[in-house]
Order: C-alpha cells, then structure tokens, then sequence
C-alpha cells in the first residue's frame, strides 16, 4: 500500500493528539502555472512560479500546491514532511486548505493552477475575509486576469473543505494538495 495512503489512513483515524506521521519526498517539476514577482513583508522582491508542482515519494507521484512563499526547493530536492489535515489546523493553513479543497480539481489552465497558488499563498500569509494582492506581508505582480480569478478564488477559503498539509520541517517546502 502507498506510504502516503496509509499515512493519510492514519491521520483520519488517529486521535488528535497523537504524533503526525512523517514522509520523505522529493520535488519532481514546476507543471502548470505562470511566473509572477512577488514580496515578502515589503522588502524581500523576488520571482517565482505560482502554481501547480509535482512530488512524489518510493511509491507514487501526485500534484499540490506551494504552503510557503519563504522557502524555495529545487527540482530532484528531497526532504520530510509531517502529514496533517488541515482542517485541524490554524485559520490561514485552514483557510488555504479549504481553497486547495474546492479547486484543486477544477483547476485546467495554468491562470487556474497560479490563482489557486497566488490564493493560497495571500491566506497563509495574510489571511482575512478578502484577498488583498498589493497590500500586506504577501504582496504579488502578475497578469491582472490570473490577479482577479485569484481574488475570486480565495473567497473560498472561508467555506469548510479538507486537504492535507505536508509540512516540512524547515529544510522543504511545505506543501497542500488532496491525496
């Protein structure tokens, strides 16, 4: 059986307090989304691809989303992750899970998969009832059609959804995708 499944089987059945289950896994590609620039808390301006990547571990490959903006991986990258629910977790991990719940499936463009991207990253860091792309610790340039389909999409975040949250331990990227 998958490593992943069972661990997601796990979690589900586990009690709260229980130790999340940890995984190794590796970034395999950047695969659909755009380029845009972004700054963290006003200072630190930088490039970088929002939308959907590629993981995979011994067993199996999926597709998530990027669950933070301050740490870059590289392609071929390995490193652990604690596997969490995230509707468990703090509200803007559980307002990004809730997008990534409700999209994630729908997204087919890569202007779908960089809102979903740009959505997450602005509940996590940010937060609040709206996206506000020019102001606040996450601040973004990108095409104004990807801008407004990701103010529209993050307007999910406060409908209740379940995703996981693979959260790496500083040395990764974590990540939200549905398993």
């Amino acid at each position: 059986m998958n490593p992943l499944v069972l661990a997601l089987c796990f979690l589900a059945s586990a009690p709260q307090e229980s130790v999340p289950r940890t995984q190794t896994v590796q970034f395999a590609a950047s695969t659909l989304g755009h380029n845009v620039t972004v700054c963290i808390d006003g200072r630190k301006v930088e490039s970088a691809f929002a939308g959907r990547l590629s993981f995979r571990d011994g067993s199996h490959q999926w597709f998530s989303y990027c669950a933070d903006v301050r740490s870059p991986v590289v392609k071929g990258q390995f490193f652990n992750v604690r596997i969490l629910s995230t509707d468990k977790l703090e509200t803007n991990i559980r307002r990004a899970g809730n997008i990534v719940s409700k999209y994630f499936y729908q997204a087919r463009t890569a202007d779908d998969c960089a809102a979903i991207q740009l959505a997450v990253w602005e509940a996590i860091e940010d937060g609040g009832p709206h996206a506000d792309f020019r102001n606040g610790a996450f601040q973004v340039r990108a095409n104004a059609s990807v801008i407004a389909l990701a103010e529209q999409v993050y307007e999910a975040g406060a409908e209740d959804g379940k995703a996981v949250l693979l959260r790496s331990g500083g040395s990764g990227q974590s990540q939200i995708t549905l398993l």
